[in-house]
């Protein structure tokens, strides 16, 4: 079924059984962001209003987090509303993807996904958590590679939340984070892209 049908962890691990913890995996790093995208991000903070829809969260405040930090990672790909398939249970329409792009000849275009981003409709973490998780094993599934991490993150756009999954444990970053503070999301944004690279040979 589509990953939207699942609306929360419970229901994820009845199908689907795993180890469940919270651990503060993620390094306290920042990185600092360029002028003009403050200017951007200060601007859209500036003018949003209450009767936003999610688009406007996603275009305004997510992708341009997640693009700026690929600048930093070209041998990585970032997909944007690309549909991921493993079986008639783990498929549909992710949000965001970051996968490997390698320099060799492919049969798919999305190659080893390692990040699974997820905006959270209506601030719904708990249902955001439960389509990004099984976003994430069905990454791990495809990438026939159960020692490989994949890394999820669950965001309104305003705040950040992150995970990761290794083998059958699934860790929930026991800290979130504030657009407010841009230069700690883009630290983290720009150490999971790298984490991403390493566990890997890239071309």
């Amino acid at each position: 079924m589509p990953f939207s049908n699942f609306k929360n962890v419970k229901q994820v691990i009845q199908e689907y059984p795993l180890q469940l913890q919270q651990e503060r995996f993620l390094p306290e790093v920042q990185l600092e962001v360029p002028e003009w995208f403050m200017e951007n991000l200060n601007f859209a903070l500036d003018k949003k209003t209450i009767f936003e829809n999610e688009a406007f969260f996603c275009e305004s405040f997510i992708f341009p987090f997640l693009q700026q930090a690929w600048k930093r990672h070209g041998k990585l790909k970032l997909w944007s509303h690309q549909e991921l398939v493993y079986d008639e249970k783990l498929c549909g329409e992710a949000d965001y993807l970051i996968s490997v792009w390698p320099a060799k000849v492919i049969n798919k275009p999305i190659h080893t996904p390692l990040l699974a981003v997820v905006e959270a409709n209506k601030q719904d973490f708990e249902g955001g958590w439960a389509q990004c998780l099984v976003e994430m094993m069905a990454c791990q599934k495809l990438n026939q590679d159960d020692h490989l991490t994949v890394y999820g993150i669950v965001s309104t756009g305003i705040t950040w939340e992150f995970g990761k999954l290794e083998q059958e444990v699934f860790t929930q970053h026991t800290l979130s984070y504030s657009v407010t503070e841009p230069q700690k999301i883009f630290g983290i944004l720009d150490y999971l892209f790298a984490e991403c690279e390493k566990q890997i040979q890239i071309p």
